[in-house]
Parts: structure tokens; sequence; C-alpha cells
């Protein structure tokens, strides 16, 4: 895979891979299922919330391997402002910046700086028109559980979530989802996530799954350092591993949204199109 604008968007579909993996479109309804009662003497909940700790900037570096029919490894920066930006910089030779990836609230931005094209389009073209936003994402890359709509779990909003124990795992699914898929976070014993997993209606087998690993103690809590996705996009497998070097939250973070004038406009419909070939 050597241009550098499809590998982006294939990195776009899969962080937001809510909407594509499951592509038909979907009724803008919820369905609320039964709270399950905990089975634990302590609140699961109130565990796992007590570890989410507050940032406002993150930046690291480290390493993405993508696999989409052929595969790409580069050496990447990543720069997050929370609740509004997401930045992405591949950079697989000698920290030249070759390509990123710019997701804001309601815009994705991909620019391929060796062929001079740029792709800008809103988000929802990725979502399928489910409101995932550039909250969930963040704590999807983040390793922290959240319900759509009502933003990071916290005390505001854990009534939202049902909980199941089995063994020393814990999972947590929000009570209240959109008509045609569930989701799921699963914590070990030390209440670090493990995964994400998002199932199709009247499917046992995950559309979008997500492993947690490498999971470490930080200034906000503990954050996975090694996560691996995987979606199912136009009937086609994608898979993306991103290791993250130390992390530095609350500093200083830069997001270049500029494109030169003299880059031309590609349309993202059409590189989506590739994946149903």
């Amino acid at each position: 895979m050597k241009n550098n604008i499809v590998i982006l968007l294939v990195l776009a579909a899969l962080m937001t891979a809510c909407g594509t993996a499951k592509k038909a479109a979907l009724p803008d309804t919820t369905t609320t299922s039964p709270t399950t009662p905990t089975t634990a003497t302590a609140d699961p909940i109130n565990a796992i919330i007590t570890t989410i700790g507050d940032w406002q900037t993150m930046q690291t570096s480290g390493n993405i391997l993508l696999s989409a029919g052929s595969s790409f490894s580069s050496s990447i920066q990543v720069r997050m402002l929370r609740d509004q930006a997401i930045y992405i910089s591949l950079r697989p030779v000698l920290g030249i910046e070759v390509g990123k990836l710019i997701i804001t609230a309601d815009s994705l931005y991909a620019v391929d700086k060796v062929h001079k094209r740029y792709i800008a389009e809103k988000v929802s073209l990725l979502t399928s028109g489910i409101p995932v936003t550039v909250k969930e994402v963040q704590d999807i890359f983040l390793g922290r559980p959240f319900i759509i709509g009502k933003g990071t779990l916290g005390k505001e909003n854990k009534e939202g979530m049902n909980v199941t124990q089995e063994g020393k795992a814990t999972s947590l699914s929000p009570s209240e989802h959109y008509k045609g898929y569930g989701y799921t976070f699963t914590f070990d014993k030390s209440n670090r996530i493990t995964s994400l997993d998002i199932v199709p209606e009247g499917s046992t087998t995950p559309a979008y799954q997500v492993k947690y690993s490498d999971v470490r103690s930080t200034t906000t809590g503990p954050i996975a350092h090694d996560i691996n996705a995987s979606a199912n996009i136009e009937k086609k497998k994608m898979a993306i591993s991103l290791s993250y070097k130390n992390i530095e939250w609350n500093g200083k973070v830069k997001i270049d949204m500029g494109i030169p004038g003299n880059y031309s406009r590609m349309s993202a419909r059409d590189l989506l199109s590739m994946f149903s070939n």
C-alpha cells in the first residue's frame, strides 16, 4: 500500500468504525436493555471510574502497522486536544512527515504530502450517521469506556451502564444503544481495560474489536500503550496496531490544519469505493 492518502483514509475508517463496521443505515433510535445487577460486593463501576483521570492535551510518538489487503508500517506522532481534535502524522523515514490525518468534531482531513493531494470531508462520511464524535474516538484510542452521546464514563452517567462479572473480568455495556449493534468494554481484575467489542444485532461475532495491552500507570490514569483494532469494512478485513511510547499530558500541543494551495483535492467517496471491489 504505497498511496499515503489511502493509508490515511483506511486509518480514519478504522478509527470511526462504529459506523463502518455495519454499513447499512441504522435508524436514529435507541433501545434500552434491562439493567444487569452487579454480583460483587464492591461497586465495580465506581472502581473503574476512580481510575479515570482528567486531561486536556496528549502527545506521543510510536509506531503503526496497518493491514488492508497489503500492509504498511511507519513511525507516527499522535496529538490530541480533548474533545476537539486528533492529529496523526506518518513519518516512515528519518522523522519526515509524508502524510497527516486530522479528525475534528465534525470534519476529517487527510493530507498526502508526497503526491500533493488531500481529502476534506465530514466525519459522517465514515460513521453512517451514528453520532460517534471525536470524544468517543479519543476514548477508544486511550482505552476509556464511554456512552455514545453521553461522553466518557463518569459519576454523572454511570446509571446508563449495565455490569456483568465473570470470574475476574468485569464487562460494561451501555443500556441504551443504537439499534443494529451493542458494544461492551471488558476489564481485568485490576480494572485495566482489555477489550472493546462491537457486535451487530443477531450475531455473536464482533464486527469491530479493539484489544488493549501494555497498560501503564500515568498521571491521568492507566493507559494502554499497545492497541490492536480490527473491523470488517465493506466486507474486507482491516486491522491496525498502534504502539505508543511515553505519553506527555497537558503540555502545549500544535495541530496544523493548513493545506498548501497547490495541493489537489480528492474525493473520499471515490477511495472508499475501492473497498467494495
